[in-house]
């Protein structure tokens, strides 16, 4: 049976497709206000107003909160700069010693009965630094570019 065949038939010339399955009217407007068209447009100037009137609100709030806080910082910036001390340089690189301690505590730390995950995290320097190389590379070596085999040989 064809679509054609079975838009002819009794039952289908019978309904009608241009009334909604739910029954309810197409029709129906949503008044064109507000979001998505819910609303009236009778009520639109009142909301167009009290949105500005609120804007208005939160920008002088936020004027008064810079004033307020320039003139803070101004008084305190005396006051801080006499309680900051001094840059220090710290050594970033661990020492042999705590590079020892830190190794000892992570080969033994899986076998106290507290397990504190922080504390070997924070060792973890200890054995995430490379390995030594081997070969020194110094500022004078004699190096050899191959154009053929684009190697680098150091020599």
């Amino acid at each position: 049976m064809t679509r054609t065949a079975r838009a002819s038939f009794p039952r289908a010339i019978i309904k009608d497709r241009s009334e909604s399955k739910s029954g309810l009217d197409k029709s129906v407007r949503k008044n064109g206000a507000g979001a998505h068209s819910w609303g009236s447009l009778a009520d639109e100037k009142d909301l167009e107003f009290a949105a500005m009137d609120d804007e208005e609100l939160e920008l002088g709030e936020e004027l008064v909160e810079s004033l307020s806080s320039s003139d803070n910082l101004s008084s305190h910036s005396e006051s801080l700069e006499e309680k900051k001390p001094g840059l220090q340089r710290t050594n970033s690189a661990p020492t042999h010693d705590e590079l020892e301690t830190a190794k000892k505590f992570r080969k033994n730390a899986l076998k106290t009965a507290n397990l504190d995950l922080s504390a070997i995290a924070r060792t973890s320097y200890a054995v995430a630094a490379s390995p030594k190389s081997a070969v020194a590379i110094t500022s004078d070596a004699q190096v050899t570019v191959s154009p053929r085999l684009h190697l680098i040989m150091i020599i």
